[in-house]
């Protein structure tokens, strides 16, 4: 029941009184202020570092690339793709989350959903699981063709294995079948995806939860951002596989932070960077978000109220 503050050099125990704004968790790095007394640290003020916008990271650095891809240069430095970008305003994506391929209810609002976009197609579809209503087990295995999925709850997570999704590439060509989390790199912008049911895990292993619950979502994304960490958790709670710690890192800040999480739906801005749930597809009454990068807005979309794009007089029943 006791809590300590540890460094290489070693620990110390702590009287923790004054939380300042987010989630603290085990393993996070904070900034604690107090006085030492009788081999106790009293604190008084239990803060995350500062936030570093990506401006001041970039200043430092110059065109340093650490987001990945081919190239060592940033394409932060690129005024002809920040120009694309800003001309490009029909540009969307299109955020679903919790696509259950086994409802039959979820597939008929996927079918309203694209039968909407059809005219107007969005730049691309971003759908993140679960793929299943229910965990993996057995029937689960099989339906996926014989093979689970994924290594568990480690993260990262490797796509899903090529033969499950073998016939769907075949449908539809340019799909992709990516790792959790992944980054997608729109002209000059920065896009970060992370499916996984972090805000209600970190509130569960958070040293005190915040006194107004109604803030979780803020305070959520302020530890995201100081920890410069997807997953600031301990690996008792979180195991993460090691060589690959990197591609959780938020450092510098990206553009955009997609979270896929079942909890409520949220769009925040902190620090320069756009976060956003989409929240669960089938729980939020079929809603989803649309990202348009040129002038960095989201909107809340549902498939309940898509069918004003298609013929009024030939709506199917399945829709009301």
């Amino acid at each position: 029941g006791k809590y300590y503050l540890e460094d290489p050099s070693g620990t110390v125990q702590l009287d923790m009184s004054k939380f300042h704004n987010g989630l603290y968790t085990e393993s996070c790095f904070v900034l604690a202020e107090g006085w030492y007394e009788d081999s106790v640290f009293h604190v008084n003020g239990f803060g995350f570092p500062p936030t570093e916008l990506s401006s001041g990271t970039r200043a430092y650095y110059g065109n340093t690339n650490f987001f990945g891809g081919p190239s060592t240069t940033s394409v932060k430095a690129s005024a002809k793709l920040k120009q694309l970008e800003e001309e490009n305003e029909d540009a969307m994506f299109v955020i679903v989350s919790d696509v259950w391929l086994d409802s039959v209810e979820v597939m008929e609002k996927l079918n309203i959903m694209f039968s909407g976009y059809a005219a107007m197609p969005p730049t691309c579809f971003i759908l993140c699981g679960n793929f299943s209503s229910a965990p993996y087990g057995k029937t689960q295995i099989k339906s996926l063709k014989g093979e689970n999925p994924g290594p568990g709850t480690i993260l990262p997570r490797p796509p899903l294995a090529d033969h499950i999704t073998e016939e769907f590439r075949q449908k539809v060509p340019f799909s992709v079948f990516t790792t959790n989390p992944c980054r997608i790199q729109y002209c000059s912008q920065e896009i970060v995806i992370m499916r996984e049911d972090l805000v209600n895990k970190m509130c569960r292993n958070c040293v005190r939860l915040p006194n107004n619950s109604l803030d979780i979502p803020n305070h959520f994304v302020k530890t995201i951002l100081s920890q410069g960490h997807l997953s600031p958790l301990p690996l008792y709670v979180s195991p993460v596989f090691w060589a690959y710690d990197f591609s959780l890192r938020v450092y510098p800040i990206p553009d955009v932070v997609v979270f896929a999480d079942k909890y409520d739906p949220f769009n925040i801005t902190n620090a320069g960077c756009l976060c956003l749930n989409p929240g669960s597809f089938p729980r939020s009454g079929f809603s989803f978000k649309v990202y348009y990068p040129s002038n960095r807005t989201v909107e809340d979309r549902c498939s309940k109220i898509i069918f004003l794009l298609l013929d009024m007089n030939n709506i199917p029943e399945s829709i009301y």
